[in-house]
Formats: C-alpha cells, structure tokens, sequence
C-alpha cells in the first residue's frame, strides 16, 4: 500500500499526526467494511432459517489473564440457541487466514465451554472451523439452523482443558494487543 503525504512533514511530531491520520482513515473504512459483511452474514443466516433473536452482534467479554491482566474482547457475530453459544463468526475484509488461531483461542476462552464452531469470511470466501475436532475447511457452505441443531443434539459441551487454558488466554490477549493498541512515539 502507498501512503502518499500531501507534504513533507517539518517535524517529529506533525509525521506522527498525519501518520495518526492515516490510519484512522483506514480502520474508519475497515469497519464501514465490516459492517457490511456483516450484514450480508446476517441476511444468509436469516435465509438459513435463524431468527434474529438467535443472533447476537459485537458481544463483549471481559478475559482475566492474571491479577493485574484482563482485557476485553468481541467477535462480530454470535449465533445462541436455547442459551448456547454454538457458532462464533468473524468478518473481515482481508485475510481471513490470519484470523483462524484468533478463533480458536477465542471459542476456547470465553465461555465456561467451548463454543463448537467458528466461522470467518471476507463475504467471498470461508473458512468453517470444528473448534472440538480442529477440523478447518475452505467452504462458504454454512449449516442451517435445524442442521446445527441436528449436529449438536449430540454434542457434549466441555471445557477447555484446564493447563493449556492460560495459554490460549494470553493468545487471545496478544491478539486483542495488536488490533486495539494505538502507536506509540518510542
């Protein structure tokens, strides 16, 4: 990508703001972009047979790493059905690959069980992930709603095992870092 400075900056500083400038302009266009992929995951889930009220947008969740670490962190899309967290879905406009440990660590922290499935999409292309199995597959397939219900009928929901957790904590924590932290001047 080009970054292209209507002038040549006179200090430290003023490189520094329009440095700030630019990348607010970029994560303001990245959401307008997800929201919009957003909204086309909603409608094919609705097409699919989910009501609205099994869908639930940008819910938060506060993860304790230790005493003095915690952080908050979201996923775009939640589908809860009869009170469980069955599917987690990222959207992204760019690379959906990146984001597949991200989903891992997340279904695997955030609730007291681990969420079965993940979902990412840039609305082109998918990526389906077995959260329990560790099956990831290339598909813009996605189940319908009596599908998963049939799919989790028999499933078990378990935790995560208990000393590998703290390590998918501070992943999740490290990815939370990256895509949260502003620059700095050092």
């Amino acid at each position: 990508m080009e970054i292209r400075l209507s002038k040549i900056p006179n200090s430290q500083e003023e490189r520094r703001k329009l440095i700030e400038e630019i990348i607010k302009r970029e994560q303001e266009l990245s959401a307008k972009t997800i929201g919009y992929i957003q909204r086309l995951m909603i409608e094919k889930l609705i097409d699919l047979g989910y009501k609205l009220s099994d869908i639930y947008f940008n819910k938060e969740y506060e993860v304790i790493v230790s005493e003095r670490e915690r952080f908050v962190t979201s996923v775009d899309i939640l589908l809860v059905i009869d009170g469980k967290v069955l599917f987690a879905i990222k959207c992204t406009p760019a690379s959906i690959e990146s984001w597949e440990r991200f989903m891992f660590a997340f279904c695997r922290v955030v609730e007291p069980y681990q969420i079965p499935f993940a979902f990412i999409t840039d609305s082109k292309e998918g990526i389906l992930i077995d959260i329990l199995s560790g099956e990831v597959k290339q598909t813009m397939e996605f189940p319908s709603k009596d599908e998963l219900l049939r799919k989790i009928s028999y499933m078990e929901f378990i935790p995560y095992d208990k000393e590998r957790l703290q390590k998918e904590k501070r992943i999740l924590y490290a990815f939370d870092a990256i895509k949260c932290c502003p620059i700095s001047d050092s």
